[in-house]
């Protein structure tokens, strides 16, 4: 990422407006929608029930799904005392709060109240919203391919698409297909593999470039490009087991079913740190901290393989793919992207032989390796060279 994009994409981070005061929806079934200070109000009384009740809660659910910042819609039925203290208030309220959800809303977002109601008012209902505090983006999906989802705290997770802003404490997944870029504020670039999730923590920057920013890999494998900070910035990947702390500019972390934790560092120098010690790897270098242990000593990456062919061209049918073998490699994964970044739609294979048949549909593609050892340690990748496979 180029340095001056990042001053760029802080400008509008930080331009994050809240969802107070919000002037009126256009009319529609509730006769008009505003948001003002934690009540939602209707343009019209709202019913206890009915078809046009149930037309304006699903436009309050679209509404609502619109804001992130809202965090719990409640649902209140003002009946007459004598139905809500048999229960027919509560019924009333619950009826209107599955609305909602079948609408779209978090279950874990809706509640529903029948509480004592003005004896000479008609009976209705009335809805209240709760709004985390304003706040700016941590991050954002800079390109998103297969599935990618974003969790909001214990809330159920929601695909999301490139463009889309990212805050802290949210779970950012992967399919088994799926690939995300997250451009962070201070200018880093994540990448999430298939498979992975990330949860986004702390993420502070100051005018001086002093930054903090902290990252709990969940699962998966993430690849890091860290921004330069200033002096005293800290920028860490924690799993289960351990923590990564750049001291560079870009490694990879995986967090394995066993717990077992990894990284490989490309570029500068990154600090390994687990309960029973800690090790710095250099650039060409990888270590691995198992449960309950210290961190191995850094071993050596893989070297880059050399791609024999294609070398660009044409071909009728996807050829095969031959590269020079590694030593010391176990398995080759290949890459095959529709963008030269690889970023877009990405097929991986896996092969034991430095060759194999190109899974390419028609169109253009571009391919590298890389050779991973006994241990799961990826190398470096290789070179990239495309090729096309007539339609």
């Amino acid at each position: 990422m180029r340095k001056t994009g990042a001053p760029l994409l802080l400008s509008l981070l930080l331009s994050a407006s809240p969802v107070t005061g919000l002037a009126a929806e256009a009319d529609g079934a509730c006769g008009g929608l505003s948001f003002d200070n934690g009540r939602l109000t209707t343009g019209h009384p709202l019913a206890p029930k009915g078809p046009q009740t149930e037309a304006c809660l699903r436009e309050v659910a679209e509404a609502v799904k619109a804001r992130p910042a809202i965090r719990g819609l409640t649902v209140a039925a003002k009946v007459p005392d004598a139905e809500r203290l048999d229960g027919q208030g509560l019924a009333v309220a619950k009826a209107a709060a599955e609305v909602l959800v079948n609408a779209g809303v978090p279950r874990t977002r809706v509640s529903f109240v029948a509480p004592p109601a003005d004896p000479s008012a008609p009976a209705q209902l009335q809805l209240a919203y709760v709004e985390r505090p304003a706040q700016a983006p941590v991050a954002r999906l800079r390109t998103a391919s297969g599935q990618v989802t974003v969790s909001p705290g214990e809330g159920p997770p929601t695909p999301r698409l490139a463009g889309d802003a990212l805050y802290a404490g949210e779970l950012v997944a992967t399919d088994d297909t799926g690939r995300a870029e997250l451009a962070l504020a201070d200018g880093s670039l994540l990448i999430l593999s298939p498979r992975s999730a990330v949860r986004l923590g702390t993420l502070e920057l100051t005018a001086e470039r002093q930054r903090k920013v902290l990252l709990d890999l969940v699962r998966g494998t993430v690849e890091t490009q860290a921004a330069p900070g200033g002096a005293g910035s800290t920028f860490e990947v924690r799993t289960r087991g351990a923590v990564a702390g750049v001291r560079g500019t870009r490694f990879r972390v995986s967090q394995q079913e066993d717990s077992t934790s990894r990284l490989e560092t490309l570029e500068g120098k990154v600090a390994l740190g687990a309960e029973q010690g800690s090790v710095d790897v250099d650039a060409g270098f990888g270590s691995r901290v198992r449960p309950s242990e210290a961190p191995e000593a850094p071993r050596a990456l893989l070297a880059a393989p050399t791609l024999e062919r294609p070398r660009g061209g044409a071909y009728p049918k996807a050829p095969p793919l031959v590269w020079k073998g590694v030593p010391g490699a176990k398995v080759y994964r290949v890459e095959l992207g529709t963008t030269a970044d690889f970023t877009g739609d990405v097929k991986v294979q896996e092969s034991t032989n430095p060759t194999v048949d190109a899974a390419a549909g028609p169109g253009k593609w571009f391919w590298r390796v890389l050779a991973v050892d006994a241990d799961g340690f990826v190398g470096y990748p290789s070179k990239i060279f495309s090729f096309d496979v007539a339609g």
